[in-house]
């Protein structure tokens, strides 16, 4: 028996394939493993794989498919596991309870702090046998829309991983917006310039749409959350707009 590897930036989870039919499917799935950051790869009674159309379909992840360890039955492939997860789209007295893919990240991530995880993917065509369901300690379903559940291989794979990449890469840190005393500086800025453009002019009493104009600029730019360097830029346009009004000004009266 084969010792299973380690993985890198995924953690101590494994993503097992039972009975792949399909070179292809293989190669996709390490495609799509190293795309989540997930190098720990178990095949059980796979196909013939290390050919052209696996390593075509892996593309630049065709690495993963030079050592997996491959196993002649799904017992030896979770013997060492701490908690075995099998993926299902079927439901029946035996496949109870299932949780969804959204539901089962945040525990088997818990899980994973101290244990190996071995998350089976089954055939595909008929997916999971249920003597090989009942080896497992949780059930997942991915959830897909009710006329056509069924999901290719590598995708299905990729849905979990993908689930697992999100929940574990952390949030992008949240943009410094400008300050309010900034923000309401620009305002005025704005207010002035387009007095000068004629707009709030008493003669013309259109004042009235000067705030109206001005009501808008500020909802407009309140959708937006202005950051400093944006801030900067508009009061950048309008002090240019400033400048050419009265250089104008300064030759008509030349």
């Amino acid at each position: 028996m084969e010792e299973l590897h380690k993985g890198g930036q995924a953690g101590e989870i494994r993503i097992v394939l039972v009975e792949p039919r399909s070179p292809g499917n293989i190669g996709s799935v390490a495609r799509v493993m190293k795309n989540t950051g997930f190098r720990d790869l178990v095949l059980v009674n796979p196909v013939e794989f290390r050919n052209d159309e696996a390593f075509s379909m892996a593309c630049k992840a065709g690495e993963m498919l030079l050592g997996p360890p491959v196993f002649q039955s799904l017992e030896e492939a979770v013997k060492g596991s701490g908690v075995v997860v099998g993926t299902t789209r079927r439901k029946g007295k035996t496949r109870y309870p299932i949780l969804t893919l959204y539901d089962a990240v945040p525990k088997i991530l818990s899980l994973a702090r101290r244990n190996t995880v071995s998350i089976l993917f089954g055939r595909e065509d008929k997916g999971l046998r249920n003597d090989e369901i009942s080896l497992c300690d949780l059930l997942v379903e991915i959830p897909t829309h009710n006329e056509y559940p069924s999901l290719n291989l590598s995708h299905a794979v990729f849905a979990v991983c993908h689930a697992f990449f999100n929940a574990r890469t952390p949030a992008e840190p949240s943009m410094a917006v400008a300050s309010r005393e900034d923000v309401e500086m620009m305002y005025e800025h704005l207010e002035r310039t387009l007095r000068l453009l004629g707009y709030g002019d008493a003669v013309k009493r259109s004042e009235f749409l000067l705030r109206s104009m001005m009501r808008n600029f500020r909802k407009l730019f309140g959708r937006t959350a202005l950051m400093p360097r944006e801030v900067n830029m508009v009061r950048g346009v309008l002090t240019r707009i400033e400048e050419r009004l009265s250089s104008k000004g300064r030759s008509r009266s030349a």
